[in-house]
């Protein structure tokens, strides 16, 4: 089913979107969680503890870390609030050469900075250095290039950094660039600025340029694509921006970017970015998936976007996470991208594996026939549903993981095993991390999971597990909590795919 941006009608897309979805579904299997008893600080706990009250298969626990750096904010050290002290929350994870690169997350507001580590021995992680985020903001992504000995990280507005501006003042929002050859002392390059109290969200980075989502315009409110050119450190620059029709102040928006089924406008933001070959592949919320050519980098151009939004809706956050492509051979261009949602709403988001082989065909580049991208399958959490309610034009939903809103069943963040192309990692909130078999594209199987002890910080009652990384050396995984669990390292131990997954048929 092709969601094109055209005069298609809203329900004629829903009939051919729920018909592709009904001969396509996969649900994850349900995983029962450890019980952690009450008198048990799921916050202090040794690496014993932490395997005792996890839930694993196919995976080994090698360490772990709370992180309880002084760096932390007063509410994760309990100063303030009832409750125990809780451990640093981290949102991206990057590893090489045994050190760790950790940038905090916000929400609870426990970390507002990036973390440098020694993770050489997972027994006994050692913090190295802290780089804070600007005041009255947050710095939750992070990019690193490890021949360069660069450190990229974005910095965006949040009111919760107890670190604030002067009154009157706003966040300086933007790019930091750090020399990383000395992670014990990490010294600042450049700073490329977006707006002044503006935002920023996920990037990707290659050897000359950085992609990154930001408001590079007061004229606009959600983000659009910043490319930096940082070949010379010494002339860091921005070379381009790209952005959806409608974002900037006096566009319009296209007809299926102005709302959602229930009405209210949907959200038209980038949000994470994938770099492979001379293409971007974005997750643009309720904007769907994009893939951009940027051959010339000066002047990014569109080949496809794929848009579900409606019949979908996006919730308060919007729908599209992350599109990872799947890369078989090394310098081709994928035949498959996985997707996934982040919607914590009715009902919560799920994940798409589609088929982008068309996009092979260089009648397709030149722009002689339509690219097409190809759905062909979801993956679940058990307890959704999506049935829709045509008189109240809104979804019903039957959870059974716990009274909906309390506990988050939405994926995160896919990631590929280097290993075999048809091994995928899903970071899954609540679920934990699933390890997914994509040999069969149109019928992805699930042959592992990791749930960590619920770390559930003080006002929440759900896991957190936000995002993974496989160090290229070791093959060791990284999977960081955003709640105050810190980091924990583990070993895929299951089944491995030998083969690659099922090319695109056409």
């Amino acid at each position: 089913m092709n969601v094109w941006k055209s005069g298609m009608s809203l329900a004629a897309l829903a009939v051919g979107l729920w018909s592709a979805l009904a001969t396509a579904q996969v649900y994850a299997p349900k995983v029962e969680n450890v019980p952690v008893p009450a008198d048990v600080d799921v916050f202090s706990l040794d690496l014993d503890g932490i395997r005792k009250f996890s839930s694993s298969e196919n995976f080994e626990v090698l360490g772990h870390s709370y992180f309880k750096i002084d760096e932390r904010t007063p509410w994760a050290k309990a100063q303030g609030r009832p409750g125990k002290e809780v451990g640093a929350s981290f949102n991206t994870v990057r590893v090489y050469d045994g050190i760790a690169y950790l940038a905090g997350y916000n929400y609870p507001p426990a970390f507002f900075g990036v973390l440098i580590a020694d993770v050489h021995d997972p027994k006994n992680i050692k913090p190295l250095s802290v780089i804070p985020c600007n005041p009255s903001g947050r710095c939750t992504y992070l990019r690193v290039n490890p021949e360069k000995k660069i450190l990229v990280f974005g910095h965006d507005s949040d009111k919760d950094n107890p670190n604030k501006v002067a009154a009157g003042q706003q966040t300086n929002t933007g790019w930091s660039f750090y020399d990383i050859s000395d992670p014990a002392k990490p010294k600042e390059l450049a700073f490329v600025p977006a707006t002044m109290g503006g935002k920023t969200h996920g990037l990707d980075m290659d050897d000359r340029y950085v992609y990154g989502c930001g408001t590079f315009t007061n004229d606009m409110n959600r983000e659009g694509l910043q490319i930096i050119d940082y070949s010379d450190v010494k002339n860091i620059h921005q070379v381009s921006t790209w952005h959806v029709t409608g974002q900037v102040k006096g566009e319009e928006y296209g007809p299926l970017n102005r709302a959602g089924p229930d009405g209210k406008p949907q959200l038209v933001q980038c949000h994470e970015i994938n770099v492979y070959n001379d293409r971007l592949y974005l997750g643009w919320r309720d904007g769907g998936v994009i893939i951009l050519d940027i051959k010339d980098r000066t002047k990014p151009r569109e080949i496809v976007t794929y848009d579900y939004v409606p019949p979908f809706h996006g919730g308060f956050l919007g729908a599209a996470h992350t599109a990872m492509p799947v890369i078989v051979k090394p310098g081709e261009d994928p035949d498959l991208v996985v997707a996934t949602d982040e919607i914590f709403d009715c009902p919560q988001g799920f994940g798409r594996i589609f088929d982008v082989s068309d996009l092979k065909n260089p009648e397709v580049i030149k722009g002689t026939r339509q690219p097409n991208i190809q759905l062909l399958s979801t993956f679940r959490a058990p307890y959704l549903s999506d049935k829709f309610d045509p008189v109240k034009k809104e979804f019903v939903c039957e959870a059974t993981g716990g009274p909906f809103g309390t506990l988050s069943n939405t994926t995160h963040l896919p990631f590929p095993d280097r290993r075999s192309p048809s091994l995928v990692y899903v970071t899954w909130y609540d679920e934990g991390v699933r390890a997914m078999d994509i040999t069969n594209p149109s019928a992805p199987t699930f042959i592992g999971h990791y749930l960590s002890p619920r770390f559930a910080s003080p006002g929440r009652i759900d896991r957190h597990t936000r995002e993974i990384w496989q160090d290229p050396k070791t093959d060791l995984l990284y999977t960081t909590d955003g709640n105050g669990g810190g980091l924990t390292v583990l070993r895929y131990t299951g089944p491995i795919p030998p083969n690659p997954p099922i090319p695109g048929a056409r």
